[in-house]
């Protein structure tokens, strides 16, 4: 009985990579529940190394050193176009749309070259256990949207950002859209009203389609994936009565780069292929849920 414990351990794992590799959904559900597991497992050791100084501009660099190695093995590798346009120290508001979770990698990506930002998300994350306190270490702003003063809460995180020189990032379609067909869903006003507010310029941020993830087939694949930073939008010439006008601005730059940088669906297989190291997911559940609520 004893000498079959090695083979009950080695046959626990053996299974596991045989379904990786046979199954497509199998392997999109070990992919789920890879990253769920690292990310909070890597929390805690973000947590821990930045509660010493707490949402410190630096904490971000930090944990996006930490992450790095856990985010290479999902297979995905990302070209980022503009990025001479982040070269300043400006404050802004930073809009990019909002796919998936692996709208999280992209921001890890991006971190470094934005120096000091602070992501609008709602208040239960926070909750998250130590996922939640290690998005309040990296200076998350937390926004309880059923509160009457939410609005308020987000101006004055705008207020804030402005006066220290950080960049406030909002997903301004509100939720994930992770359909296919090159679209945007309607923009939240939430950002632009803190943009007109606080007299901060829009800075548009656009992910291209995750060709490489289809979440109705359970189909992830290695890809790779394209982030374009737009020029600012100067909102000096805007004010509540066209409040529509540069939403509508925005918008149209952002889905015709998103056309613009976006490659073809692949012909995805039934299996995942016997080169495919990629770990990943769809979906971090409300976790990754860094959006722009406010409609007026």
């Amino acid at each position: 009985m004893t000498g079959s414990c090695p083979l009950l351990w080695c046959a626990g794992p053996l299974a596991v990579y045989v379904l990786y590799k046979s199954s497509s959904k199998c392997n999109f559900i070990l992919k789920i529940a890879y990253l769920y597991t690292t990310h909070m497992l890597m929390a805690c050791v973000v947590s821990v190394l930045c509660l010493p100084r707490p949402r410190h501009p630096d904490n971000g660099l930090l944990a996006v050193k930490i992450m790095k190695p856990v985010n290479d093995l999902l297979g995905i590798q990302w070209t980022i176009e503009g990025l001479e346009l982040l070269d300043t120290e400006e404050s802004a508001v930073v809009v990019m749309n909002h796919q998936s979770s692996v709208d999280l990698l992209a921001l890890f990506e991006l971190w470094p070259h934005l120096k000091k930002v602070a992501p609008i998300a709602k208040k239960q994350i926070l909750y998250a256990g130590p996922f939640g306190l290690a998005c309040y270490l990296l200076g998350c702003v937390f926004i309880d949207r059923k509160s009457p003063t939410s609005r308020e809460d987000v101006i004055t995180a705008g207020v804030e950002a402005k006066s220290n020189g950080t960049k406030l990032l909002i997903f301004p379609e509100g939720t994930r859209n992770g359909k296919k067909g090159l679209s945007l869903l309607p923009f939240k006003k939430g950002a632009f009203h803190v943009a007109l507010d606080t007299k901060m310029p829009i800075l548009p941020i656009v992910v291209s389609e995750y060709n490489f993830l289809d979440s109705q087939k359970m189909i992830f694949t290695p890809g790779h994936g394209t982030i374009k930073v737009l020029p600012r939008i100067d909102t000096s010439g805007y004010n509540k009565e066209n409040i529509n006008d540069l939403v509508e601005l925005t918008r149209s730059r952002m889905l015709e780069t998103l056309k613009e940088i976006s490659q073809p669906n692949p012909t995805h297989s039934s299996q995942p292929s016997s080169s495919s190291r990629s770990l990943s997911a769809h979906s971090f559940g409300d976790h990754s849920c860094l959006s722009d609520k406010k409609d007026s």
